[in-house]
């Protein structure tokens, strides 16, 4: 028997927080609802996810107006780390919450490949 959607999005967080230098990560709808998460106690991943979702609504009005194409990734850096968006597809975004000092190239280069298989699992639903 296969997996269930549900169980292939764990993994796929899974395989992003093996990573390491991730604090949260998550995956929200277009519309700002949780799909799935991986946050520490003192992080609403329900709040975390419905901004996420406006941070690239906002990323995508504004691309839009400036004609300068489709969004193909946002950080938000702060002193205490750096917030990542990926697009997974139409409908979710791949998110992150990086500690301060994470190596991001690589970071990235993981989330793209996630958000890839994201993508392909919501896809299927």
């Amino acid at each position: 028997m296969g997996k269930t959607k549900k169980e292939e999005l764990d993994d796929a967080l899974s395989s992003l927080m093996q990573v390491g230098q991730i604090k949260a990560s998550g995956i929200v709808s277009k519309e700002g609802l949780l799909i799935n998460s991986r946050t520490p106690p003192d992080v609403d991943a329900r709040i975390f996810s419905a901004l996420c979702s406006t941070i690239m609504g906002a990323a995508e009005a504004a691309s839009n107006q400036m004609t300068t194409g489709i969004v193909s990734q946002i950080s938000v850096k702060t002193d205490k780390g750096t917030i990542v968006l990926i697009p997974a597809g139409q409908k979710a975004i791949l998110n992150a919450l990086t500690e301060p000092d994470a190596q991001l190239g690589l970071i990235l280069f993981e989330m793209e490949s996630i958000a890839s298989r994201v993508n392909k699992i919501m896809n299927n639903m």
